[in-house]
């Protein structure tokens, strides 16, 4: 939004409090970090297509044309953990950055969404995955630079939400690359990984010095656009990388199916 990862906090049992206040502030970072990369996207610059692996539309069905978006319960093990936010309309700037992606008449969709910890016996420690869910539907002439114009600028103006630097950037790490996971038709698909670090210009989130990446997979066909991400709770702390890409397209995917309905 597959769950493996626990905190890396030692044992301090002449100190209870401070652990828990510990896990409570990492706990923290990763809710607003899953908040910040669900909605950076569509706030991103869009001016260029960058370092894209290009593909055509010729995968693309007509059929895919008249479809809405929403927000389903559940993404595979990953259960949704708000109501997030059901199909609404943008203001007059959003508009323009969806019309400047390619999407017109366009409706947003996003949704978060919890896989459970596996160390339930130890609340105190970080464990778990968050997958987040973003997504445009309206009118798409050109499915494939929608979807370039989608990922290129990933981490190109760091996390932007309301405007402020908040402490981490994104940065693109290497080019988005075509992938075609199993039961996935009818649209194209593309990953790109991300890093996500302190801002060395601003003060970074208490708690969280460790730099990691996470994989973000997006889909375009004629009437929709949607990506995914997924991180481990614990990376703030531990680094890494996480989720595989192979994982969040198969995700990405599922979604594809079950995020799109006829209205």
């Amino acid at each position: 939004m597959s769950h493996k990862q626990a905190g890396p906090y030692p044992q301090q049992p002449q100190q209870p409090a401070p652990r828990r206040k510990t896990a409570l502030i990492v706990t923290g970072i990763a809710v607003a970090l899953a908040v910040i990369v669900a909605t950076a996207y569509f706030t991103l610059g869009v001016e260029g297509a960058g370092d894209v692996d290009r593909v055509s539309n010729s995968g693309v069905t007509v059929h895919s044309k008249g479809y809405e978006l929403v927000a389903p319960e559940s993404v595979d093990a990953y259960q949704k953990s708000s109501p997030g936010s059901a199909p609404g309309k943008l203001n007059a700037e959003q508009q323009k950055e969806a019309e400047r992606l390619g999407v017109g008449n366009a409706r947003a969709v996003s949704g978060i969404y919890n896989a459970p910890n596996p160390d339930s016996g130890e609340p105190a420690k970080v464990g778990g995955r968050r997958l987040s869910f973003d997504g445009l539907y309206g009118d798409i002439a050109d499915p494939a630079t929608a979807l370039d114009k989608y990922l290129a600028n990933v981490g190109e103006r760091g996390f932007k939400g309301d405007g402020k630097k908040r402490g981490l950037v994104m940065e693109p790490v290497g080019s988005a690359v075509v992938v075609k996971p199993a039961g996935f038709e009818g649209a194209l698909m593309k990953c790109q990984d991300v890093k996500v670090a302190g801002d060395k210009g601003a003060a970074s989130p208490k708690g969280g010095e460790a730099d990691f990446r996470i994989p973000v997979c997006a889909w375009a066909d004629y009437s929709t656009l949607g990506g995914a991400n997924v991180f481990e709770l614990a990376q703030p702390v531990t680094g890494g990388p996480g989720a595989s890409r192979e994982e969040v397209a198969a995700l990405t995917a599922e979604l594809y199916r079950t995020a799109r309905r006829k209205p």
